[in-house]
């Protein structure tokens, strides 16, 4: 059975994995999280670098040769389990502001030196607070919190990890220039689950909904320097809204003004 036609066979697996957390891969992020060093397993965290990576090598665990973002193991899993869930979860959207006119005066190397800390700064902050990197996608980083993997409190540890990033601003990796970002807190129900290509080839996790581009849209309205928390990521994280700093945006292409809280 080709790949995209079994997509949808195994809600039960990623409903545990995602929403309940499964008892096997809790296990594997806590066993892998404390052995060094970045990058990880977009899913199990094993790490690719340093003494964590030369010690699991010798387990035969390693970068999958077909996807770089996952394990061997945890690729074989994707491909024999494919398939997803609806889930309620919080995400995180960081990106350079301003990204064309920086890459002009920078010139491609330097650039690269920014997005890389951008990237750096990002993964440790997610590291922290139990989060897990979603997507690369150009100068962003997306991060999610789903409840099966960074617990009930995932608004809370979101939010976390973007005052990290307010209080501590990303510098590039070859210079201590401050990375200019925006970013966005988003808590709400999207469907998260692995993803086809038009070869049938399993190559991703990634997560879809209104949700997603709310998000999306909120961290375009972010100041540098700055996060804008939706009301609801609020709500879920048991947080009251600021009102000194409350801010209703009009978004594009989100049909109701949105409420949030600028931090930074």
């Amino acid at each position: 059975m080709p790949d995209f036609e079994k997509q949808n066979g195994n809600d039960e697996v990623w409903d545990m994995i995602l929403n309940t957390g499964h008892p096997l891969l809790i296990k594997k992020q806590r066993r892998f999280g404390i052995l060094p060093s970045p990058p990880r397993c977009k899913l199990c965290l094993a790490p690719f670098n340093g003494i964590g990576g030369w010690f699991l090598r010798r387990l035969d665990i390693k970068v999958s040769n077909r996807n770089p973002r996952f394990c061997n193991a945890c690729d074989t899993f994707l491909r024999t389990y494919p398939g997803g869930t609806n889930v309620t979860l919080s995400m995180m959207f960081v990106d350079i502001r301003n990204s064309v006119p920086l890459s002009e005066k920078l010139g491609p190397k330097a650039f690269h030196d920014v997005v890389a800390g951008l990237r750096d700064a990002a993964l440790r902050a997610m590291a922290k607070t139990d989060g897990s990197v979603l997507e690369y996608h150009g100068d962003a980083v997306i991060g999610v919190w789903p409840p099966g993997i960074a617990g009930e409190n995932h608004a809370a540890k979101a939010i976390a990890a973007a005052e990290e990033l307010v209080a501590h601003h990303p510098k590039s990796i070859s210079s201590d220039d401050e990375v200019p970002i925006g970013i966005s807190v988003h808590t709400d129900m999207v469907y998260m689950g692995t993803i086809a290509s038009t070869t049938c080839d399993l190559q991703e996790i990634s997560a879809f909904g209104y949700g997603v581009n709310l998000a999306a849209r909120l961290a375009d309205k972010a100041e540098a320097g700055k996060a804008l928390v939706s009301e609801s990521a609020l709500q879920a994280a048991h947080r009251a809204m600021d009102e000194q700093h409350r801010c209703t945006l009009t978004l594009k292409g989100i049909d109701q003004p949105v409420n949030a809280l600028a931090l930074g």
